[in-house]
């Protein structure tokens, strides 16, 4: 009986974790976001309420630089702009948002303007549009 209440209270207390979320940024800056955010990336989930899950940026690999210059490259096409981060104001949820400003093909036009930083840690970015209508993932290659 007393392994089944042990065990009653450790899944409780698992169960109720939170989960790694935006959360996690309430103690960041947003020096050391923008520090996380810098690297190489690829785009592993793209989701956009009009046209559903996307491969639209298959093979896209983006440099996000320290000097707050991005460059989007595919097939010897290189597409530049510029990031920061900055604290949010548009999601109570969210603490911390990144903005693009990147144009040149239709890829470039969704990824441009700002997103809520969902999750971000050394090898993921989660970023969600202010609206539940996009959503993109980013992995750290």
């Amino acid at each position: 009986m007393k392994k089944i209440i042990l065990m009653s209270g450790i899944l409780l207390s698992v169960i109720m974790m939170p989960s790694c979320s935006d959360d996690s940024l309430d103690d960041v800056t947003v020096t050391e976001a923008e520090a996380l955010a810098g690297g190489s990336w690829k785009v592993v989930y793209y989701f956009d309420n009009g046209d559903g899950v996307s491969n639209d940026f298959d093979g896209y690999t983006f440099e996000i630089n320290d000097d707050g210059t991005i460059s989007a490259t595919k097939s010897g096409t290189t597409y530049t702009g510029t990031w920061m981060v900055k604290s949010s104001d548009d999601d109570p949820d969210y603490d911390k948002e990144i903005e693009f400003t990147i144009t040149g093909n239709k890829q470039m036009d969704d990824l441009d303007g700002s997103w809520l930083i969902a999750e971000l840690t050394d090898s993921s970015m989660k970023l969600k549009d202010d609206t539940p209508s996009e959503e993109i993932h980013f992995e750290k290659i």
